[in-house]
């Protein structure tokens, strides 16, 4: 994967020799203006599609080294959701009933993370045990409420850290226990 990503990033620099050469055969044909706008547009086109594709690849390697960290720790049932924003990505993972094994989890991510060259694309990261699968959607809205939080609060890029949060049935589950 990495090496795909590798090729990837030098690939998108050939957009000027592909620009360059759209000009070269369309000037004569349809003048230097039309010939400057098509080079330009090949120019632009083709960085947009290597750059979309590094993006994929970076998410694509993410989530896989956070299932690899999960799955080598704990036979835990997860989501992983990876989110694409201006400033970078947001990774989010949703454990189901993992209970005393959500810190060990968080650690090993942590540390896979740390390892890989893909950590300075990550701005947050986030962790959740939840109870069953049905809580995902009220999972989901809590997270992007916290997140919301996060960013709209701090200027600075957050720094990366695996939280493990309560949802709000554990809350209430402790409640009723105690």
């Amino acid at each position: 994967m990495d090496k795909a990503y590798k090729v990837i990033g030098i690939l998108k620099w050939t957009c000027f020799l592909l620009g360059a050469v759209m000009w070269y055969f369309t000037r004569d044909s349809f003048g230097s203006i039309i010939a400057i706008c098509l080079g330009v547009a090949a120019t632009v086109s083709f960085w947009l599609l290597m750059r979309k594709e590094e993006t994929r690849l970076i998410g694509q390697n993410i989530a896989m080294s956070i299932r690899e960290a999960i799955n080598e720790t704990a036979q835990i049932e997860s989501f992983i959701e990876i989110k694409k924003m201006k400033g970078g990505i947001i990774a989010r993972v949703y454990l189901i009933n993992a209970r005393e094994m959500a810190a060990t989890v968080q650690r090993a991510i942590k540390n896979k993370i740390d390892g890989s060259i893909f950590k300075k694309y990550i701005l947050v990261m986030q962790m959740t045990d939840m109870a069953s699968k049905d809580d995902l959607a009220s999972t989901q809205r809590f997270l992007n409420d916290q997140l919301l939080r996060q960013l709209v609060g701090s200027d600075d890029k957050p720094d990366l850290k695996a939280e493990v949060k309560k949802t709000d049935n554990d809350e209430i589950k402790d409640r009723k226990e105690s």
